[in-house]
């Protein structure tokens, strides 16, 4: 039997009430990944302001890059738990991105993502690589042990994920991240009862293609990490 973790939800339900519950499930990246982008208490930009993510409420109009405020349907959320036996590789690890790292005010104050953070990048060097201008890049591929610093948290510490009609370009302490999307329906690789578990975690969908395309296209850790040291 795999292993299992329990997972959080809180949603906004097809008639705008708000829901929530806990569910024990596979501790498997195809799920892990929908749940561990930002740590308690990063701090997204709202129509209200800033607020942290912990504090945040479905149906809450959080600002995004591309398409201005936008309400939040789905927040996910679990533990990090360090020196857990048997865990996915890396599932015990954060990163630390120190201020300004990015440039001035971003972030502001230092930003602490879980392992599946993706960051927002407009580089020169996309066109050649991609034929893009902009992409979406794996926090992994930036930690230098200096301005992004992999580090074990001493205790558990809740990680979370957001999720909106479309994915979409958010804030985290002025740094822009991407909300989930589960990526190609080909990708994951799901079928029967696994396909059906996954997607109980998303009430407000009912299908996979109502997440909708990827706003950005995203590079994998070796991609992220060919552009960097080009």
């Amino acid at each position: 039997m795999p292993r299992t973790r329990r997972y959080e939800v809180a949603y906004l339900g097809h008639n705008t009430e708000i829901a929530d519950f806990t569910r024990v499930a596979p501790a498997m990246p195809i799920f892990e990944d929908a749940f561990c982008a930002m740590a308690r208490g990063s701090i997204i930009a709202t129509l209200d302001g800033p607020i942290a993510v912990e504090d945040l409420l479905p149906g809450t109009l959080v600002q995004t890059r591309n398409n201005g405020p936008q309400p939040l349907l789905w927040i996910g959320s679990m533990s990090v738990v360090p020196d857990a036996e048997n865990q996915t590789d890396g599932m015990d690890k954060l990163a630390r991105i120190t201020a300004d790292s990015f440039g001035l005010g971003r972030p502001m104050p230092d930003l602490l993502l879980g392992p599946r953070a993706r960051l927002f990048r407009q580089d020169a060097s996309l066109i050649s690589a991609m034929g893009t201008t902009a992409a979406l890049a794996p926090i992994t591929a930036f930690t230098d042990g200096d301005t992004v610093l992999e580090i074990t948290p001493v205790t558990p510490v809740q990680v979370y994920h957001l999720a909106f009609e479309r994915h979409q370009i958010i804030s985290a302490n002025g740094l822009e991240i991407e909300s989930y999307h589960p990526g190609s329906r080909n990708e994951l690789h799901l079928t029967g009862q696994m396909r059906a578990l996954f997607l109980a975690m998303f009430p407000h969908v009912r299908s996979f293609n109502e997440f909708g395309p990827l706003a950005y296209p995203r590079m994998s850790l070796d991609e992220t990490l060919g552009i960097l040291a080009a």
